[in-house]
């Protein structure tokens, strides 16, 4: 049965981290496979996800993946298809989505990271506004006091994102929008991952990607946060995992 979003999409999820912040939760689990009410973390993405329009997936792993690999195997118990994407030695959430390019294809596709969960309208929504608008992508956008944490998206009076800002020092940030981790792309960000030099933090960066588009005269359009949404990047935040999803669980919406 189709889900909210009369629109299909495969998506990419970047899951090749080992989550240090997990502590010692994470020395013999990668982190997508943290248990939350029965089931792996990135397993309640994955579900919602395919509510939202999603029906096909590629993970890209390295820490521990054969255990992400023997639990998902080919996607027939998930009820979508499963491939497998190895991330290289090159760090960056930019190196981690292009590892992914030769199983993408040529149609836009969604991506997230193995710890963020929102609603399955969020990811409708994002899928939905890149067919309606068209451009290179779609980042979905959610209200902060400060993105410092996360990355600063800046838009300009047309609607567009006028920039990306990664992890501004705090309290420099020219917005309060933030970037949720979730993303509809055209197949067009894999030529500018190719080009990507290593930031400051020797990582390939999306957000370097992203600001190359844009400023290649590309756009970029946000769509908006619907419902909650949680990073789970440590061991504290697998209690609100639990909390958040143990009363949406048979309804992700």
């Amino acid at each position: 049965m189709r889900g909210v979003s009369a629109l299909a999409v495969k998506a990419v999820i970047l899951a090749a981290g080992k989550g240090t912040r997990m502590g010692d939760l994470t020395r013999d689990v990668p982190k997508p496979m943290i248990p939350v009410l029965g089931k792996p973390v990135v397993e309640h993405i994955m579900l919602r996800m395919m509510a939202g329009g999603v029906t096909e997936f590629v993970l890209v792993t390295k820490y521990l993946a054969e255990q992400i690999r023997g639990h998902f195997g080919d996607g027939g118990r998930l009820g979508a298809p499963v491939s497998y994407a190895d991330q290289t030695d090159k760090y960056g959430t930019g190196a981690a989505l292009l590892s992914a390019r030769e199983l993408v294809g040529d149609d836009p596709f969604m991506m997230t990271f193995a710890d963020v969960i929102t609603s399955t309208a969020t990811y409708a929504d994002a899928i939905r506004t890149h067919f309606e608008k068209g451009g290179a992508g779609v980042v979905a956008v959610n209200w902060v006091d400060d993105p410092y944490t996360g990355a600063a998206v800046v838009l300009n009076d047309d609607g567009h994102i006028d920039r990306i800002i990664e992890k501004p020092p705090k309290g420099s940030s020219p917005s309060n929008w933030n970037s949720s981790g979730i993303f509809v792309f055209s197949p067009v960000i894999f030529d500018y991952l190719e080009k990507l030099e290593p930031s400051w933090r020797n990582e390939y960066e999306l957000a370097d990607a992203m600001t190359a588009m844009i400023s290649d005269g590309l756009a970029l359009y946000p769509s908006y946060l619907q419902g909650d949404w949680l990073d789970v990047g440590s061991a504290e935040a697998i209690k609100d995992a639990e909390a958040m999803l143990g009363g949406a669980t048979a309804n992700p919406a």
